[in-house]
């Protein structure tokens, strides 16, 4: 219960944090704006052009490829500092983290079979 506490004081000072910050931009923030200093800076160079042209949505997929990756690549790291300590306990956690490697291997095989990560 001392845990759940402590989790809900961080999660109200983490609001109220965002509420004060919000607050002091609107109170501080520019009063008059210019149409010059909202317009569009791109290095002094006036912009041409429809600045909103389309392109692939491969690369939205291979952003999202990577965070999914790199996120399963970040439970290794909790999992080799827990490992040590259980070998004792028996072969339950290396059996689950063979599991999971081979959910991603299967996911990776998949993304090269269909050929994804190819831009053109």
């Amino acid at each position: 219960m001392e845990n759940l506490i402590a989790l809900a004081v961080l999660f109200a000072v983490a609001l109220l944090l965002c509420g004060a910050i919000l607050a002091i931009t609107q109170i501080l923030g520019p009063k008059n704006p210019v149409p010059e200093r909202l317009g569009t800076y791109e290095c002094g160079v006036k912009p041409e052009g429809n600045p909103r042209i389309p392109f692939k949505s491969s690369f939205y997929l291979i952003a999202v490829l990577f965070l999914l990756f790199d996120v399963e690549a970040a439970f290794f790291l909790p999992w080799a500092l827990v490992y040590r300590d259980s070998i004792s306990a028996g072969p339950e956690l290396l059996w689950a983290l063979l599991v999971y490697l081979g959910l991603m291997a299967v996911g990776l095989f998949y993304i090269l079979r269909k050929k994804i990560l190819k831009l053109n």
